[in-house]
């Protein structure tokens, strides 16, 4: 029988908690052996309760594993244990590491060199939605991979902004790897399974379970070297994500936001915490790569198969985008970007300058 059979069973294991599937691991090897076992040796370990017990004898049978593979096999879905060489060395030495991953799209993203996870509000404000497109988007330009939960708000604005740069991102699900949730990213959803990548240690039709997304949140921190926070509560499942990071050693960062406003008054605190504060994405980049101005970021980009200029700024990257999407009048910058026009002219001049853009007879010309 092959051996991927038993691992869809045991990662298929819904009532068997993280901690005690490390700890069965740890003890008999392999989830064949685990699935051989009798009830008796089980009962010896002292890690189950009787209802437990009685779980594992009704669900050994490996009917459902075949018909996942089944599945898997159509839709383009893996299965990552911890023992495939591309399970992602940084999830191993995670507390409670997942004992596998099911995965779709581009794989070769769970082990790119730097990967920054983004979290944030699940009904942001305006000005929360473009800083969280506009940073994915620059860090993506110069080739980090944007972790993050696949959520409504921050999250998927990040998604967006990464996808539409270079595509890399990863989105951590709550669920199992085939149900969107929320259905209102359906279309982001199935974005990323393509030119992207969609992870999720839980089985396939796992529903969205309250404690599920604070249990996915290792594996957001746990993947990046560092978090930034853009728009949290002082409770939110956002400053979950922070807690691990922390235990994990891993940077923090946080985008400050109005002192009289709830939505940032997690971020504000862990300002006072220690966390690191950023306005413009080279903070974030001087911790990974070396950064000393404007040019050398324009010269790291050039190496970028994409070509593309980066635009740091978030307003320069607001008008940047816009202009590729074809409004190129300052006309219909003034109105999509909700900016005032002498501060869209001063932009311009500056884009000009340094030679992101030409403007020739009022119409403005990407180079």
């Amino acid at each position: 029988m092959d051996e991927a059979f038993y691992w869809l069973w045991f990662l298929g294991l819904e009532k068997i908690t993280a901690k005690q599937k490390k700890i069965m691991l740890e003890r008999f090897v392999s989830p064949q052996n685990i699935f051989s076992i009798s009830r008796e040796s089980l009962e010896k370990t002292n890690i189950f309760k009787k209802e437990n017990l009685d779980y594992l004898e009704r669900s050994k049978s490996l009917e459902k594993a075949r018909h996942s593979m089944n599945y898997m096999e159509e839709q383009g879905i893996r299965m990552i244990t911890r023992e495939d060489p591309l399970f992602p060395e940084m999830l191993k030495s995670i507390y409670m590491p997942p004992a596998g991953l099911f995965v779709k799209g581009d794989v070769t993203l769970l082990n790119s060199s730097i990967k920054i996870g983004i979290v944030g509000s699940r009904n942001p404000t305006v000005l929360g939605k473009r800083y969280a497109k506009a940073f994915a988007q620059s860090l993506a330009a110069v080739g980090i991979t944007i972790v993050s939960g696949l959520a409504a708000g921050i999250d998927g604005q990040s998604h967006w902004g990464s996808i539409d740069e270079l595509g890399r991102t990863i989105g951590v699900l709550g669920t199992g790897i085939d149900i969107c949730y929320p259905f209102s990213n359906q279309k982001l959803f199935d974005r990323m399974s393509k030119e992207a990548l969609i992870i999720t240690e839980f089985n396939l039709g796992e529903k969205p379970l309250p404690y599920h997304f604070p249990q996915r949140n290792r594996i957001i921190s746990g993947l990046s070297q560092g978090v930034l926070v853009i728009e949290a509560r002082k409770k939110s499942g956002s400053l979950i994500t922070v807690n691990h990071a922390l235990e994990q050693g891993k940077n923090v960062y946080v985008i400050p936001g109005d002192i009289s406003a709830s939505q940032w008054a997690g971020g504000n605190q862990l300002l006072k915490e220690g966390a690191k504060l950023v306005t413009d994405p080279r903070d974030i980049l001087e911790d990974y790569v070396i950064v000393n101005n404007h040019s050398e970021l324009k010269n790291a980009k050039k190496t970028m198969a994409s070509k593309e200029k980066i635009m740091i700024n978030i307003a320069e990257q607001t008008l940047y985008n816009l202009i590729r999407k074809g409004y190129t009048t300052i006309d219909e910058l003034v109105i999509y970007s909700e900016l005032p026009v002498n501060t869209i002219n001063g932009l311009l001049t500056m884009m000009e300058i340094e030679e992101v853009i030409d403007i020739k007879y009022g119409n403005i010309v990407l180079l």
